[in-house]
């Protein structure tokens, strides 16, 4: 008896700090996976949380930005993006001001900001996801699904490079490509709002 009273305390310990771990694991989702999920406010949160802390990482300030975007609260996402583009990273002053360019429709410029970040820094990958959306915005397919291909290269667990890069590559009438990438936002997202979408697209291919 003794040792089934053991065995059942420890079997209900084990439940509880499963319980308890949920939801904390939840509550340190990093920004990127939030926004990936739709959590558009908690990923803003997270960045605020993060900057409280010390932490003022330019991926996480854009990732807000791009979170404020889905939002509709382009004023906002304004002001993150300036943030990046008063720093003192070249890049990614160039990244901010071709984001600013975006939101004005100033597609020209956004493009021309965009290659210079990634001629800064031809590893961020974040220079050539900026470069990538104005690329689509400006319907230049053909180079955006290259742009974007090599973003994901160099974000391969960001699960929107994946999805734009495969927006491009559909575009473009580069179907395989489309597939491939789109697969791998599946994999990444799978509870992504764009998850309709994607399938439709996959199935078509199918069909």
């Amino acid at each position: 008896m003794g040792m089934t009273r053991t065995l059942l305390h420890s079997v209900a310990a084990a439940a509880v700090a499963v319980a308890l771990a949920a939801p904390l694991a939840a509550a340190q989702d990093s920004a990127q996976r939030l926004l990936e999920r739709g959590a558009y406010a908690e990923a803003v949160q997270r960045v605020e949380t993060e900057r409280q802390a010390g932490n003022n990482d330019p991926s996480s300030t854009y990732l807000a930005g791009q979170a404020l975007l889905k939002l509709d609260r382009n004023q906002d996402a304004r002001a993150e993006f300036a943030k990046l583009s008063n720093g003192d990273d070249e890049a990614w002053k160039a990244v901010g001001q071709s984001s600013i360019a975006l939101i004005d429709n100033n597609l020209d410029e956004a493009v021309n900001e965009g290659r210079r970040a990634r001629d800064v820094n031809g590893e961020l990958g974040f220079a050539h996801y900026q470069l990538g959306l104005a690329l689509l915005r400006q319907n230049n397919f053909g180079e955006a699904a290259q742009v974007l291909d090599r973003a994901a290269e160099l974000m391969s667990e960001f699960a929107y490079a994946h999805y734009n890069a495969g927006v491009a590559a559909q575009r473009a009438k580069q179907l395989d490509k489309m597939a491939d990438h789109f697969r791998r936002f599946m994999q990444l997202a799978p509870d992504a709002p764009e998850k309709r979408t994607v399938q439709l697209a996959l199935n078509s291919l199918r069909g």
